[in-house]
């Protein structure tokens, strides 16, 4: 590929090295040859919390005999044993919540998380999880919504308190919405649908194909079907620009893990209208994690001038001192990032559908509900309304200065 060259540094290279997968001789053999360009240690612990690869890069170092400095060795440890806490914990908790929907009727898949761990490591100590990601149809959102509310659940996202019309509004415009357990912190993203743009992962939803995924003592969960979390894990990557190495890694090692026909699933991803990010995660798999790519498709993927110039965003992407949610974009920013969606799909279908996604921010619906008759409003009010967001939190910047 033309972004082969990418000036990573050190550290990150050696972070990448330990989220390759499957654990092997010659993996610790590139790990000990990275782990000796290393000069700063704490940096590279820094690279590591950035990344969210901290159960991977300890398990992996372990493996391959790195002895860290002790101060920068006790705190990956301790990450470390904060993921294995903490995934025991959501595991735990997702299994409980899965129930209770189905008891209500109402169907649900889980998204990453407990489900992703199993099949792609094998294990719920390794992969770091934020949150718990659930998917149901969008007609029983609401349900869901008040269930989660009476588990202890509390609205964290978009906003904290929403009226029934804003949630309505919420439902029908947005995606997503998140909450926070008062007492364990946990965190919940409800979905009802898998992205913005329809043309993306088509097809895919609550009643999709899924597969049934063990926990422990006889607990299980279900998740998309294989190939349909492939495209699923592609775009969400994707639509983040691949910011966290920790995405890449569960979609690189979800193919290894499982000795996965590379070829079927490209081709299934692009059925979902999913095919850049596909060729544009597997080209990522192939430079950072030396994934192993059919030559035919190796070659397709490296010709393609999208696929290239989608790489090389989330390269810089992924090398950024922080990512895009960590720090306020600005207006050029924020461009930036819609027009990045703009490269995820082809044709003119796609390009209405995404103009349409960036015409209407969940934000703006929950701020200002707007009659049905005036929801003709909310494109003309997007920009004005940003700036006048913006506008406010600069005003209450100063006054706390």
């Amino acid at each position: 590929m033309r972004t082969a060259g990418y000036p990573f540094s050190a550290e990150f290279r050696l972070a990448a090295a330990c989220c390759r997968w499957p654990p092997s001789e010659p993996r610790n053999a590139v790990i000990r040859a990275t782990a000796a360009n290393v000069a700063d240690w704490e940096a590279f612990f820094r690279v590591v919390r950035r990344q969210r690869v901290a159960g991977l890069v300890h398990d992996a170092l372990l493996s391959a005999g790195i002895n860290l400095p002790p101060p920068v060795a006790e705190k990956l440890a301790s990450h470390a044993q904060q993921i294995v806490r903490r995934n025991l914990l959501s595991a735990t908790e997702t299994y409980r919540l899965q129930c209770a929907l189905k008891a209500e009727n109402i169907s649900v898949l889980v998204l990453k998380g407990a489900a992703l761990a199993q099949l792609a490591y094998g294990s719920l100590n390794l992969k770091h999880a934020r949150d718990i990601d659930l998917l149901v149809p969008p007609e029983r959102a609401e349900a869901a919504w008040r269930l989660i509310e009476n588990e202890g659940y509390a609205l964290f996202s978009p906003a904290q308190q929403l009226s029934e019309l804003q949630r309505q509004e919420l439902v029908r415009y947005g995606r997503e919405a998140e909450f926070v357990h008062r007492d364990s912190k946990l965190r919940i993203e409800l979905h009802w649908r898998v992205a913005d743009n329809p043309l993306l992962l088509k097809g895919i939803d609550a009643h999709s194909s899924a597969q049934s995924v063990a926990l422990f003592d006889g607990a299980s969960i279900c998740t998309l079907a294989q190939d349909d979390l492939f495209a699923y894990l592609c775009v969400h990557g994707a639509q983040h620009a691949w910011s966290r190495l920790k995405w890449l890694a569960d979609v690189n090692a979800l193919v290894a893990a499982n000795n996965a026909d590379i070829l079927h699933l490209y081709h299934h991803a692009q059925g979902r209208g999913a095919g850049l990010c596909a060729g544009q995660a597997l080209a990522l798999c192939r430079l950072i994690f030396d994934l192993r790519l059919p030559p035919a498709l190796a070659g397709e993927i490296q010709e393609s001038r999208r696929v290239n110039k989608l790489a090389s965003i989330a390269l810089a992407s992924m090398a950024a001192t922080h990512t895009p949610m960590e720090v306020d974009p600005g207006l050029f920013g924020v461009a930036r990032g819609v027009g990045r969606q703009f490269l995820l799909g082809r044709g003119w279908r796609f390009f209405v559908a995404q103009c349409r996604a960036a015409a209407v921010g969940p934000t703006d619906v929950i701020r200002w509900p707007l009659p049905p008759a005036l929801h003709f409003l909310y494109p003309v009010l997007r920009l004005p309304l940003w700036l006048w967001r913006r506008a406010s939190y600069s005003r209450l910047a100063r006054e706390d200065e």
